[in-house]
């Protein structure tokens, strides 16, 4: 009897731990696929930037559009642009805490200063001043071109972070957290409901006033620091980048309410709607001008644009939080090579994608054609070179997770 009676303890003791395994798995592997998806979007954002609006400061000139063009593009690059670095901060953000219990504050910075730091100098001083001759200065003496572009008090001078300006900050809301945590240990032993309607409103609300006044000083894509931030869109990264903290502290990102996800998903759909009706509204009938509504300025179109996007922002985070978690809580081998090469991919995207843009100069086809073309062919060759090449380098895994 007794021999029994341990056996089944035993089994149930199996049984809890497999449970408890799957839970903690299962959980990472709907955030992975979400990052994937995350990633997905900032390559096709940069894939469009030559066809679309906003392609001005672009390493490609813009084609000639046509308003079919920027209409398709503007909205696709305005919706998309409005949550997914937000979404990928909070992200992020869900992972440090239980990292920094499990590692300790040197522990935890110096594999952050790995992970993050070490690709910002690898880009900043190879990647890009490469593209750049290539593109810009071939022919020219290379010490001359390398001199002016490393000389930051130079007329001339080209470093900056470019699209690393993410793992730059990154590091810095890491380091501010751990300060935090030094100072004040969170506890653990309270947990809070997932908020509330109104409080989700007020959020959202916040975000959008900030952006706002943020806005009539430094406008949309008014960059400081060597494009290390954006002061437009930095309350926004701020604060989902606490939402991701208190996130994990408190168990939210598993326990939306379905009322909770089903209204905020209808309000997405709501923003989508309403982003060209705002334009309208608050630019008349120039769609071009319409794009503009988030540059700044104390105007009207200026606050319905930030409004608009934190709204659009918040509601997407909760809308992909709970889809993903209640669709795609799941992983094939697939889908796990991508979840593996999403950080690589993010790294590796722009020159791939600059290079298939330059071949396509000049190219007599509509703009919305050699967007997809470019994204068609440049989205898995960046997976192939990330998989196949990048990720077996020596080190590279131990930089690259």
């Amino acid at each position: 009897m007794g021999i029994l009676v341990e056996a089944e303890v035993n089994k149930l003791g199996t049984e809890v731990k497999a449970t408890l395994k799957t839970a903690s798995t299962s959980r990472i592997y709907f955030l992975d696929n979400l990052k994937v998806l995350l990633a997905l979007l900032v390559v096709l954002d940069h894939v469009a930037q030559p066809y679309g609006p906003g392609g001005s400061g672009w390493w490609i000139a813009s084609d000639p559009q046509s308003p079919i063009d920027f209409l398709v593009l503007g909205l696709f690059m305005a919706v998309i642009s409005s949550f997914f670095m937000g979404l990928f901060f909070m992200i992020s953000a869900y992972f440090v805490p239980g990292s920094l219990d499990r590692k300790g504050p040197a522990k935890f910075i110096r594999d952050r200063l790995v992970k993050l730091g070490v690709p910002i100098p690898i880009f900043m001083f190879a990647v890009f001043p490469i593209m750049g001759y290539l593109l810009f200065h071939y022919g020219q003496p290379v010490i001359n071109f390398y001199s002016d572009y490393i000389n930051i008090f130079g007329p001339q001078y080209k470093l900056n972070f470019g699209h690393t300006w993410f793992l730059a900050l990154l590091l810095i809301f890491s380091a501010v957290y751990v300060a935090y945590w030094l100072v004040k240990r969170p506890s653990a032993n309270v947990k809070r409901a997932f908020p509330g309607n109104m409080a989700i409103v007020t959020f959202a609300m916040a975000m959008g006033l900030i952006s706002f006044v943020v806005g009539i000083w430094a406008p949309m894509n008014s960059w400081v620091l060597q494009d290390l931030f954006e002061p437009y869109h930095l309350a926004q990264y701020a604060m989902l980048f606490a939402a991701g903290i208190i996130a994990y502290r408190e168990g939210w990102i598993d326990a939306i309410p379905g009322a909770t996800a089903k209204l905020w998903s209808r309000v997405a759909i709501l923003m989508v709607i309403l982003l060209p009706v705002v334009i309208i509204v608050t630019n008349g009938k120039d769609f071009s001008a319409g794009l503009a509504l988030f540059a700044g300025g104390l105007t009207l179109a200026s606050f319905f644009g930030s409004v608009w996007e934190a709204f659009m922002c918040v509601s997407m985070c909760i809308a992909m939080l709970s889809l993903f978690k209640n669709r795609f809580n799941y992983q094939t081998p697939i889908m796990k090579a991508m979840a593996d090469n999403s950080f690589t991919v993010y790294l590796i995207h722009i020159p791939i994608i600059v290079f298939l843009q330059y071949l396509l100069i000049g190219v007599a086809i509509d703009p919305l054609i050699k967007f997809t073309i470019v994204g068609a062919i440049g989205i898995p060759l960046a997976f192939a070179i990330s998989h196949y090449v990048i990720r077996r380098l020596p080190y590279a895994k131990y930089i690259l997770g």
